[in-house]
Parts: C-alpha cells; sequence; structure tokens
C-alpha cells in the first residue's frame, strides 16, 4: 500500500483559521532579548570592520618610515578590536540561540496544550504521522531559524551595509565597479529562494508520510505478520522512502548550486578590483593604505556572501516548518467549553436526547432521535453496524456536537457545561479499549487517580480483572506495554471497564465495552454490574442481545433513526426489528454450541 503523493501545504490537515502568525507573538516577547543580541552584533560587526582601517594606516606609514613603537600600537588595536569582536559575537550567538531554544521550549508545550484543545474529530481527519512530524522536526527547523539563522542573516545584512558604508567611504568609483555583479546575485537569489521553498515543502510533506508509515506499521505489527505482509510494507516504505529520497537530491542540488556560483562572482568582483584599484593606485589617484583596506573589506564581505545560500536555504526551511506549524496552532476546536455558571449539584444523570440529527461531510448519521433516559434508569441501545449507536453515545460526552437539536444532561444543554465537569459527570468506555504503557493501576485509576486499595479491589472484582491480577508477576503494578500489548483484548477491555467503575460518575456510558470477553465471563460481569447500576444512570450499547436484558428500555436504531423501543419483553412481543435480531442471536449461539459438542465428540472418538 505505497504512499508517495504529496498533497499541498496543509492539505492533511482540517483548515484553520486565518490569523496572524502565531509564533511572531514568541518572538515579540522576547523582543528585548533578540534587541540585545542584535545590538552586540551590530557592535561586533563594526568591530570587525574596523581592523582595514588599521592596517591602512599601518601601510601608509611604512611606506613613509615609521618607528616600531607604531607598529606595535597598530597590533595591539587589531588584536583588541578582534577581542571585542570575538567576546559579542559570542554574547550575540548566546542571546539568540537561547532565546530560540526558549521559544521552542514554549511553543512546543503550548503546541502539546492546544492538541489537547483540539476536539475528536480534528483527529479523525489528521494524520498521526504528520502530526508528530510537526511537533518534533518542524519545530527544530522553528528553532534553527529563529537561532542560528536570524543571527547568520543579521550578520550579513550588517556587514553588507556596513561594508559597503565603509567602501564608499574609501573610493565610491570603486565601490560601483565592486558591487556591478548584485544585480545578477538579487536574480540568482530570488530564483533560488522561489525553488528551495517549494522543494524543502515537498520534502517536508514527504517527511510527514514516512513518519506516517512507518507509526502505522508499527502500530499495526500484529496484523502486518498475521498477515505475511512484511516484504509488503517493506516495499511500500522503500518507495516512499525513495521518493524522499529523489526530492532530496532536487533540493541539495539547489541547495549546493548556489555557493560556486557565489565564489565565481565574488571572485569576479575581487578581480575587477584588483585590476581597477592597482590602476589607481598607480595613478596616485588612491595610497597603498586605501587600496589594502578596501581589498580587506571586500574580502569579509564577499565572505558573508558566500554563507547567503545555506542561511537562505535555512531560513526556507524554517519558514515551511512556520507555516506547518501554524496550521496546527490555528485549528479551532469544533467543540467549544461551555460557560454555564448555575450547574446542577449534585449530578442526578436524567439525559434527554431532543430531535437530535448529526452529519457527516453531508451524510446524516442520525435524524431526528428523541430519547429520555430517567435519572437511575438503565437503557441499552442496539441496532446493526453504522446505525449510528457509538455517535449518539459519544454526542453525551461530546465527542462530537450535533448539527441540529441538542442534548441536555439534568436538563441543562451539554454545550452549556464546561467540558471538564461535564466529562467528570461521565464514565464512558469506547469500543477499543485504550491503555497507556504503565502500570495497571496507573491506568485504572486515569479518571480518579488516589482511590483506596478497597475501591480498586471493588472495581477490579465487579470487572473480573481480579483472577487475572492474580496470575499477573506484579498485580496491579504490572507495567503492560505500548497500548496495553501484553494484554489481552478481554483483559483491556475489562481494564477499561474497571478504569470506569473506579471512577464512580452519576452516568455509566459501555459501548460495547464487552465485546471481547466470552459469554461466561459476561455473565459474571452483568451479575456484578447490576448493583453498580442501581441508582446511576447508564446506557449499554452492544451486539448481543444477552447484554442488553438488564435494560429497564431497549431502543432499537436503523438507519440513524429509533425504530423501536420498550423492555425485552415487549419487543419480543411486537415482532419487530428487535425479535428478528434476538432470535438470529439465538440461532448462531445454538448452531454454535452444536458445533463445539461435534467437535467434542470427534476428538474423544
Amino acid at each position: 500500500m505505497p504512499i508517495v503523493a504529496v498533497p499541498e501545504a496543509g492539505a492533511s490537515l482540517p483548515p484553520g483559521r486565518p490569523g496572524s502568525n502565531r509564533i511572531l507573538q514568541y518572538v515579540f516577547d522576547c523582543r528585548w532579548r533578540y534587541l540585545g543580541g542584535l545590538v552586540a552584533l551590530i557592535v561586533a560587526t563594526v568591530a570587525a570592520l574596523l581592523p582595514p582601517f588599521v592596517v591602512q594606516r599601518a601601510v601608509d606609514d611604512l611606506r613613509d618610515g615609521v618607528a616600531a613603537a607604531s607598529l606595535a600600537r597598530y597590533a595591539l588595536l587589531v588584536v583588541l578590536f578582534a577581542g571585542i569582536e570575538g567576546m559579542l559575537r559570542y554574547y550575540s550567538r548566546m542571546v539568540v540561540s537561547g532565546t530560540s531554544r526558549v521559544i521552542e521550549y514554549r511553543l512546543r508545550d503550548d503546541l502539546a496544550r492546544h492538541l489537547m484543545s483540539l476536539d475528536h474529530g480534528y483527529y479523525v481527519r489528521a494524520r498521526t504521522g504528520d502530526l508528530m512530524s510537526r511537533a518534533t522536526n518542524d519545530l527544530q527547523a522553528v528553532r534553527d531559524v529563529l537561532g542560528p539563522s536570524l543571527v547568520d542573516l543579521s550578520r550579513i545584512f550588517v556587514v553588507s551595509i556596513a561594508g559597503v558604508g565603509f567602501m564608499l567611504f574609501i573610493d565610491v568609483r570603486l565601490t560601483l565597479i565592486a558591487l556591478l555583479y548584485l544585480p545578477v546575485v538579487i536574480g540568482l537569489m530570488s530564483y533560488f529562494e522561489t525553488n528551495v521553498e517549494t522543494r524543502f515543502r515537498e520534502v517536508q510533506e514527504q517527511l510527514s508520510l514516512l513518519t506516517d508509515r512507518a507509526q502505522e506499521n508499527v502500530a499495526g505489527i500484529r496484523a502486518v505478520k498475521a498477515y505475511a505482509q512484511e516484504e509488503v510494507e517493506v516495499a511500500s516504505f522503500a518507495a516512499a522512502n525513495e521518493v524522499m529520497r529523489r526530492r532530496s537530491m532536487r533540493l541539495a542540488l539547489y541547495h549546493s548550486g548556489l555557493l560556486p556560483v557565489m565564489g565565481v562572482l565574488t571572485g569576479a568582483a575581487t578581480l575587477l578590483v584588483l585590476w581597477v584599484g592597482g590602476h589607481d593606485v598607480a595613478a596616485g589617484r588612491m595610497t597603498m593604505g586605501e587600496f589594502v583596506a578596501f581589498n580587506f573589506i571586500l574580502a569579509i564581505l564577499a565572505n558573508q556572501l558566500m554563507a547567503v545560500g545555506w542561511v537562505v536555504a535555512t531560513a526556507q526551511l524554517g519558514a515551511v516548518a512556520i507555516r506547518r506549524v501554524n496550521e496546527v496552532l490555528r485549528a479551532e476546536p469544533a467543540v467549544r467549553d461551555g460557560h454555564a455558571v448555575a450547574l446542577p449539584s449534585p449530578v442526578r444523570g436524567e439525559v434527554e436526547f431532543v430531535d437530535v440529527s448529526v452529519a457527516f461531510d453531508g451524510r446524516e448519521v442520525l435524524h431526528n432521535v428523541d430519547l429520555r433516559i430517567p435519572a437511575g434508569a438503565t437503557v441499552a441501545l442496539v441496532g446493526g453496524t453504522g446505525a449510528g449507536k457509538t455517535t449518539l453515545a459519544s454526542l453525551l460526552v461530546r465527542l462530537t456536537d450535533p448539527s441540529g437539536g441538542s442534548v441536555r444532561l439534568d436538563g441543562l444543554d451539554v454545550r452549556e457545561w464546561p467540558l471538564d465537569r461535564l466529562r467528570d459527570a461521565i464514565a464512558f468506555v469506547p469500543q477499543e479499549a485504550f491503555l497507556f504503557s504503565d502500570s495497571i493501576r496507573e491506568n485504572i485509576s486515569y479518571g480518579r487517580p488516589g482511590a483506596a486499595d478497597a475501591e480498586y479491589d471493588a472495581a477490579t472484582r465487579v470487572s473480573r480483572l481480579s483472577n487475572d491480577l492474580q496470575d499477573l508477576h506484579a498485580g496491579l503494578e504490572t507495567t503492560i506495554g505500548e497500548r496495553g500489548v501484553t494484554l489481552s483484548g478481554g483483559q483491556k477491555q475489562r481494564a477499561a471497564l474497571a478504569r470506569a467503575l473506579l471512577k464512580q460518575a452519576p452516568v455509566l456510558v459501555l459501548d460495547d465495552a464487552l465485546s471481547h470477553v466470552d459469554m461466561q465471563t459476561e455473565e459474571q460481569i452483568l451479575h456484578g454490574l447490576r448493583e453498580v447500576m442501581r441508582g446511576r444512570t447508564t446506557i449499554l450499547i452492544a451486539h448481543r442481545t444477552s447484554t442488553l436484558r438488564e435494560a429497564g428500555l431497549i431502543a432499537v436504531i436503523e438507519g440513524g433513526t429509533i425504530v423501536e423501543r420498550g423492555s425485552h419483553e415487549e419487543l419480543i412481543a411486537a415482532e419487530g426489528a428487535y425479535a428478528r435480531i434476538y432470535y438470529e442471536q439465538l440461532q448462531a449461539e445454538r448452531r454454535a454450541r452444536e458445533q463445539a459438542a461435534v467437535d467434542l465428540g470427534s476428538d474423544g472418538a
């Protein structure tokens, strides 16, 4: 499954709100540090350009005859200026580079905080590898452009202005001759800048794709190995990597091509100055000291211009990185925090779905759903895959918001609840049980750290995780690896259930939370949940109708609409959609038991 296409910049992420460059705010906050570094750099540059004038005086004095003491003073002045330049340049680079690292730290911290504020839908549309690349590679490029590159670019600018000014002071005509190649340099830089920016954007986008591919392969290693697709994935990665190599080589071609061209141009300018300046010295229009000083400054200027290619390339990389980071920082969460002042206290758990509709990409998933769940009641949602059950449950915890209608908790629209208060009132177990690379204790206490040992015991007992803990070498303190890789699917689901039970929230939402648990264990868990669900509003979502018998009300969802509702007995008597699902599952279970009996008999024979 090769991934080699390069999208337009930002195409991999939802469009962000247009606005000012967020990163400029970080620079503005550190403006005094940057100003101090820039002032030090200007003084250092002036100090670097003064030795040519000392040399000019020394050369002219040597022609006229001078005492050794005078030459010693000239030498000391050169050493003094060199020392001043070195110290101030070190100070300037330390301040600016240090500031860029402070900005990188703040930017990384704020980027992480902003990513946590974005809604679930943002992550559905974004690529994980692309986000990782923006949070690592791009941040490093931003640091480089706001640190060393900024110092070098500022030094080139100051040296160019001051150097040309000193050259004009020595000889205007010779300066104009030396700058004859300047229009060619400007044209080359414009061409170089346009092409390098394009190449850098392509390289960064391809790097994001490579990161995303590597992340998918690691996360899905079980599927890769189960289907013996190692060579296919290696070939796919190699194809994307080859695209990365070709684009990097094109970038290197542009990058490395500027340096020799600049060398030829500055060399030609130096030869021209030597030819014309030499004639001026011979004709008496310029002293030998002025000629030496002029060439000294020209050499300093040429040396700085030789670094322009690297500085501009780094600046272009930084500009692309800044845009990519800003795309994330400008993204607005679709689910915003509520600001209701008067909140129900305590939370009773009455839930209402009032004329709720949800549409994704123009396709309606839920249509005019009305459902009222009294406080402390247990309601089950049943229906086929894609019917809209999970979407309905996710509206309550505001993983997404309805496109029409409202969802209410204790009579208050959930959009008016502060998100932290709303989610504190709900214990949610999603279809996919996600566990962190930590101990089982830390995973279970994720929603309620600091619980007592007796509460852990109760949660693991009801979820039937306690027996598994006895078989683990460190019990609750066992580290379970990334995404709980050392646990089975059923164990992960039971750990996620224990996490929800430990939270002791007034509303409990179980979204197919026992799908990987065998039927016997499921019966034991449901038996234990009876006491837990008493007095607590519970929403059960399951494909197995056996899971739903504990519910006082069962709602059948088909095509995004509730087509039936009632108790188990009422729906069976109605002989509608629920009865059809129920009897189909009974027949499937009966066939499975008969096949198991046949297999057992064959083994005995």
